[in-house]
C-alpha cells in the first residue's frame, strides 16, 4: 500500500523527554511490534476478524412474547404506535394483555378532542384485540348515556377473555354533580376471574348474588350504597382484601366479618345527598354517627371530609397500622359541639390502643391540642411508629406534646408536611388554639415524656418545602432544639428538604448550621440531611 491517509490508526510514539536512555530502549523493545503501522488486505482483515460486524438489533432478536410482555407496560396509545416501526411489529400490540384507556394520556385520541373519538379508538381497538386473555382493563373519561351501548359491549368483551384487573372510571362533566351515572351489567356480579375491581361513577345494583370469588381488591367511589347492598358484596367476595369506598352515602354501619380482609380505606363519606329516584327503596335513616367494625383488619384509613358524620370504631381488635386524617364538615358553628368531636377522637385512640403504627393529620392534631390546654387526657398507646401529616405550627405544638406524652413505647416519630400549606381547618378552632405562649412553649415544660427518656431513637422531618422557610422556621428550631435536648438513646434525626430560590437557600443553610450546634443528650445521634 503506496499511501496513508489521516483515518489511519497509529500508537503514538514516546516523548524525548520522558526518561533516561535506557528507559527509552527499553521501552522500545516492550512495545515491539504494536508501535508499527501494519496494514490489511481486506481479505487478511476479514479473515483476522478486524472488521467490525453491523450491531445487532437487540429488539429483533427477541421473542415476541417478550415483546409483547414490554408493550403491556406502556399506555396502550403508545403500544398501537409500535406498529409503525416495521413489518414485524404491526400486530404485535393486538396480543398485548394490558388495556387501559385514558382521556387525559398524552397525545392519546380524546386528549383535547371530543369523547367520540375516544371511544372510537376504545371501539377499534378492541375489536383488534387478538389476545385470548386480558389481565386488565380500564377506562376513564366523562361518560355520557349515548355512549351506554359501547360500555357495554367493552364490558361483555373484556369478561369473556377473563379480565382480572377491571376498571370504569367515568368522571362528571364540568359543572355537573352526580352520584351513578352507567349501571353496571348484571353479568359482572358472577365472575369469578375479576382479582381488582375499580368503580366510580357507576350505579352498583346486584339484582342476585355476588359471586367475586377471586377478588382480593375492591374500589367504590361516587355511589350509594346501602348497608344490606354492602354485607351482599363482602358475601360474595370470601378472599377480599382491600376494599376502598370514597364520595359515598346511604349507610351509617360498616361491619367487616371477611375473615381475609387486611386494609379498609375510607375517603370523603357523606351524610347527605341528591339521591336519585332509582335508589328510593333504601332506607335512609338520617344519623350522624358512621359505626366500623372489623375484628380481622390490619391496617385502617379514614381520610377526606366527612359530612355530618361522626366515627365510631367497633371492634378492630387486629389492627396494626392506623391513619386518621380526615375532618367533619357540615356543622354551622364547631365551636358549640367540640366536646363532641373531643370525645370522638377520645374514643377512636381507645379503640387504637393495640395499633403499632399510627398516622394523624392536622384536624386530629389540633383537637388533640384543645384536649392538652384543657388537661384532657387520652388512653395510652402502644404505638411504635407516629406520623404527623401536619408540619410544625403553633397551633400543632400542644396536640404534639398530648401524643408524645400518650406514647410510651414510640421508637419512631414522622413530621410530614403536607402538599399545601393551605390550612382549610384553620377557621374551626381560631380561638381555643392562640392563648398561649408558642415562643417558649418547648423551653417551659418540666415533666420529661417517657419516649424520649427510653425508647425515641429515629425522628425524620420529611417534605420540608418552601413556605416552611421564613416564620415557620423558628418552630421547626425550637421543636429540633427539644427533641435534641431531651431524647437520651436518640440515633438519627433526618430532615429532608426541597428548597428553592437562592434566599431560601440561604436561609435553610444559616438555619442548619445553628440546628447542628444545638446540644445533644444522646452521645450517638446523629443528624443528617437528604438521607
Amino acid at each position: 500500500m503506496s499511501s496513508r491517509s489521516n483515518s489511519d490508526l497509529s500508537y503514538p510514539s514516546s516523548s524525548p523527554n520522558s526518561g533516561s536512555e535506557n528507559e527509552t530502549a527499553n521501552s522500545g523493545r516492550r512495545r515491539g511490534k504494536r508501535n508499527r503501522r501494519v496494514y490489511f488486505s481486506d481479505e487478511r482483515r476479514r479473515k483476522s476478524g478486524r472488521i467490525r460486524k453491523p450491531a445487532v438489533d437487540l429488539f429483533s432478536a427477541l421473542p415476541d412474547s417478550l415483546l409483547v410482555h414490554v408493550l403491556s407496560f406502556l399506555p396502550i396509545v403508545y403500544a398501537v404506535r409500535t406498529q409503525v416501526l416495521s413489518k414485524r411489529w404491526q400486530c404485535l400490540w393486538t396480543y398485548t394483555t394490558s388495556l387501559v384507556f385514558r382521556i387525559d394520556d398524552g397525545n392519546s385520541p380524546g386528549n383535547g378532542k371530543s369523547d367520540d373519538e375516544f371511544v372510537a379508538f376504545v371501539d377499534k381497538t378492541l375489536s383488534l384485540c387478538n389476545c385470548s386473555k386480558i389481565k386488565k382493563f380500564g377506562v376513564q373519561f366523562v361518560y355520557e348515556s349515548e355512549y351506554l351501548s359501547n360500555v357495554d359491549m367493552w364490558t361483555e368483551l373484556v369478561t369473556a377473555k377473563g379480565v382480572e384487573e377491571f376498571q370504569l372510571d367515568f368522571d362528571c362533566a364540568f359543572g355537573e354533580v352526580t352520584y351513578s351515572n352507567y349501571w353496571l351489567p348484571q353479568l359482572l356480579y358472577t365472575n369469578s376471574s375479576f382479582k381488582v375491581l375499580q368503580f366510580n361513577q357507576c350505579y352498583v345494583m346486584p339484582e342476585g348474588v355476588v359471586s367475586w370469588n377471586s377478588l382480593k381488591k375492591l374500589s367504590i367511589g361516587n355511589a350509594v350504597l346501602s348497608e344490606d347492598l354492602i354485607q351482599k358484596i363482602l358475601a360474595g367476595s370470601p378472599v377480599l382484601e382491600i376494599l376502598e369506598l370514597y364520595c359515598l352515602f346511604g349507610f351509617n354501619r360498616l361491619h367487616v366479618s371477611n375473615a381475609s380482609m387486611k386494609k379498609l380505606i375510607l375517603r370523603d363519606i357523606c351524610e347527605e345527598g341528591i339521591v336519585p329516584e332509582e335508589y328510593q327503596i333504601f332506607n335512609f335513616a338520617d344519623y350522624s354517627v358512621l359505626e366500623i367494625s372489623a375484628p380481622h383488619l390490619h391496617s385502617l384509613e379514614i381520610s377526606g371530609a366527612f359530612e355530618n358524620k361522626i366515627c365510631q370504631l367497633g371492634d378492630v381488635s387486629s389492627l396494626v397500622d392506623a391513619k386518621l386524617n380526615f375532618h367533619v364538615t357540615g356543622y354551622e358553628d364547631y365551636c358549640d359541639i367540640i366536646e363532641v368531636f373531643e370525645n370522638m377522637l377520645k374514643g377512636l385512640l381507645q379503640s387504637l390502643v393495640h395499633g403499632k403504627k399510627i398516622t394523624l393529620g392536622n384536624w386530629a392534631i389540633k383537637l388533640l391540642s384543645i384536649m392538652e390546654l384543657k388537661g384532657l387526657r387520652s388512653p395510652l398507646l402502644k404505638c411504635e411508629c407516629l406520623t404527623l401529616e401536619a408540619g410544625i405550627r403553633k397551633s400543632f405544638f400542644p396536640g404534639i406534646a398530648h401524643m408524645l406524652e400518650s406514647s410510651p413505647n414510640l421508637d419512631t416519630l414522622v413530621i410530614s408536611v403536607p402538599s399545601s400549606s393551605y390550612d382549610e381547618d384553620e377557621e374551626y378552632f381560631p380561638d381555643q388554639l392562640c392563648k398561649f405562649d408558642g415562643k417558649n412553649y418547648w423551653t417551659s415544660r418540666k415533666k420529661p415524656f417517657t419516649c424520649l427518656m427510653f425508647r425515641l431513637q429515629k425522628v425524620r422531618f420529611l417534605g420540608f418545602r418552601q413556605y416552611e422557610v421564613g416564620n415557620k422556621l423558628g418552630y421547626y428550631l425550637s421543636f429540633v432544639r427539644f427533641l435534641l435536648k431531651n431524647a437520651r438513646v436518640l440515633q438519627k434525626m433526618v430532615i429532608n428538604a426541597e428548597i428553592v430560590g437562592c434566599n431560601s437557600q440561604k436561609e435553610f443553610s444559616r438555619a442548619a448550621q445553628k440546628l447542628l450546634s444545638f446540644p445533644r443528650s444522646s452521645p450517638d445521634a446523629v443528624v443528617m440531611f437528604y438521607e
